[in-house]
């Protein structure tokens, strides 16, 4: 795929200004998913759990980087963004309705504050499948990136200790408890009323579902802002697409976007065109 230099001006500028983002913020979002259709239905949840992540206040929904959702089945408990997820169903009804259009929106629904940007919390969808104890990350990539990305590992441990402290989080009464977690120290709440032991992204093993946590540098919040009780089914998009890759060789490459990405985008011009590339064979500084 080839765009025009004048497109490399134009994001390099978008780009420049996320610098001043607390947390990722360096590569641009993807663009929605081109079918919604291609899903199937893997289990179903009586419980699911909305999150503010990284909000400035979490009574004002436009402050959140993203709203969250944590669906947990007999089997399998999914955990993505509900906002991508919402955008990209409206995006492709939007889609089927004009089909005879010549472009297309990109955002039709709400994604929260710094909504041009990637994050690998804002656009991988994690799945815990309680049987093999095994967590697969389905990785969506920035935009311009030339593959998506999925890898497994056995569900993580988080060596808890629990403390007396009590905190109310959507109407529950929660304990404190804390951990350090790959390189991180976290302080968590959980609800005993709740006897479910998981969590928002990788985090679980308490005695009650985890209603908050963050790290001590308030780097990383989810809060949960909203509990429904029904039936949902648990869906699965078709990831077949996905590159396997290792865990560590992941992260090395989120990294580099996060870090490293304005450095990175202007070396892959080429007689002022942008070129399609693989990003995890470029090597940086």
């Amino acid at each position: 795929m080839k765009l025009v230099l004048h497109f490399l001006v134009v994001f390099l500028g978008i780009a420049g200004y996320s610098f001043g983002q607390q947390t990722q913020g360096k590569a641009i979002a993807p663009l929605p998913r081109g079918n919604m259709t291609k899903t199937e239905i893997i289990d179903s949840a009586s419980i699911r759990i909305l999150y503010a992540f990284n909000a400035n206040d979490i009574k004002i929904p436009n402050s959140y980087m993203d709203l969250q959702c944590l669906e947990i089945g007999t089997y399998i408990s999914k955990y993505y963004s509900y906002w991508v997820f919402n955008n990209d169903s409206l995006v492709w009804a939007w889609k089927r309705e004009n089909p005879s259009a010549q472009s297309i929106p990109i955002r039709l629904g709400i994604l929260g504050r710094a909504a041009d940007y990637w994050s690998e919390y804002k656009y991988s969808e994690w799945f815990k499948n309680y049987d093999t104890n095994i967590l697969t990350e389905y990785a969506r990539m920035p935009r311009l990136f030339s593959s998506n990305q999925q890898y497994s590992e056995i569900i993580p441990l988080q060596n808890w200790t629990i403390l007396p402290d009590t905190l109310s989080v959507v109407g529950y009464v929660c304990q404190k408890a804390t951990c350090s977690f790959r390189g991180r120290d976290f302080i968590a709440w959980f609800a005993m009323d709740l006897p479910v032991r998981d969590g928002p992204w990788k985090f679980g093993g308490l005695p009650g579902l985890i209603l908050k946590v963050y790290d001590i540098d308030l780097l990383y919040t989810f809060e949960c802002v909203k509990i429904e009780q029904g039936k949902f089914l648990i869906k699965q998009y078709d990831f077949s697409s996905y590159k396997k890759v290792k865990r560590e060789k992941i992260l090395q490459l989120q990294k580099k976007l996060n870090v490293n990405f304005i450095k990175v985008f202007p070396r892959i011009v080429s007689n002022g065109v942008i070129e399609d590339i693989d990003y995890e064979a470029l090597e940086l500084e």
